[in-house]
C-alpha cells in the first residue's frame, strides 16, 4: 500500500479512537457526575417544597386556596362527564401554545438559560403541588400529585428535552465532537427534520393522552377521597 493509503488508513483510524473515546467519556461522565437536568429541576423542586412550608401552608383550609386541590372537589371528580370535544379543544390551544413558546426560547440565542429555567421553574411548581397535596390527605395526595401528571406528562418531558439537546451544558462537548464528525449536509438536515417530526409526535401523543387518559385515571384516584 502507498504512502497514500496509508496516510488515509491512519487518519480513519485516528477519527474512529476520536469517536471511541468520546463515547467511553460521556459514559464516564454520566456514571460519576450528577446530571445537571436532575440537578436543577430538584433544586426548584425543593424551593418549591419550601415556598409551600413558608406561605401556602397557611392557605390550606382558606378561601384563598385553590378550590382544585380540596377534598370535596377532587371527590365530585369521580362522578364527573368529562367533555371530551371541549376539553380536546382547550388542552390542545394551551399545549401549542406553549410549544411554539418553547420553540422561540430553543431558537434563541439564550436557549442554554431558558432550557435549565423552565426545568427549575417546573420542579418548583410540582414541588408545590405534591407536597399541598400530601399535607392534605398523605399518602392518597401523594399518589394523586403523581397520577397528575401521568401519562402525558412524560411525552411533554421527552420533547421538551429533545428540543433543547443542544442547550444541555454536560452533552455540549461530546455531542459537538461527534456532530461534526457523523452529521455533514443532507445526512444532517434528514436528521433535524427526523428529530422535528418526533417531536411534534411525541407532543401531539402527549396531549391526546391528557385529553382521554389521564381524566380517566384521576376519575378512578377520586373514588379514594370519598
Amino acid at each position: 500500500m502507498d504512502r497514500f493509503g496509508q496516510n488515509m488508513d491512519n487518519a480513519d483510524s485516528s477519527v474512529s479512537v476520536s469517536v471511541e473515546y468520546d463515547k467511553y467519556k460521556r459514559i464516564i461522565r454520566k456514571n460519576t457526575v450528577p446530571d445537571g437536568r436532575v440537578l436543577v429541576f430538584l433544586t426548584g423542586f425543593c424551593l418549591g417544597m419550601v415556598f409551600f412550608y413558608l406561605s401556602g401552608i397557611k392557605l390550606v383550609g382558606e378561601e384563598r386556596f385553590p378550590a382544585a386541590l380540596s377534598a370535596d372537589y377532587v371527590a365530585r371528580l369521580g362522578d364527573f362527564d368529562f367533555y371530551a370535544a371541549g376539553l380536546f379543544e382547550y388542552v390542545t390551544v394551551r399545549r401549542l401554545g406553549q410549544l411554539v413558546l418553547i420553540l422561540i426560547c430553543a431558537t434563541s440565542f439564550m436557549r442554554g438559560i431558558f432550557s435549565y429555567t423552565f426545568l427549575g421553574w417546573g420542579g418548583f411548581e410540582i414541588g408545590i403541588v405534591m407536597f399541598s397535596l400530601v399535607y392534605q390527605y398523605g399518602i392518597k395526595g401523594l399518589l394523586l400529585s403523581v397520577m397528575l401528571f401521568i401519562p402525558h406528562g412524560i411525552f411533554f418531558l421527552v420533547s421538551f428535552l429533545l428540543l433543547f439537546d443542544k442547550s444541555w451544558i454536560g452533552d455540549k462537548n461530546a455531542y459537538h465532537n461527534y456532530d461534526a464528525i457523523t452529521e455533514k449536509g443532507l445526512h444532517n438536515k434528514l436528521t433535524k427534520v427526523k428529530k422535528i417530526g418526533l417531536i411534534l409526535l411525541l407532543w401531539g401523543v402527549g396531549i391526546l393522552t391528557e385529553v382521554y387518559i389521564n381524566p380517566e385515571i384521576i376519575k378512578k384516584m377520586a373514588l379514594f377521597f370519598k
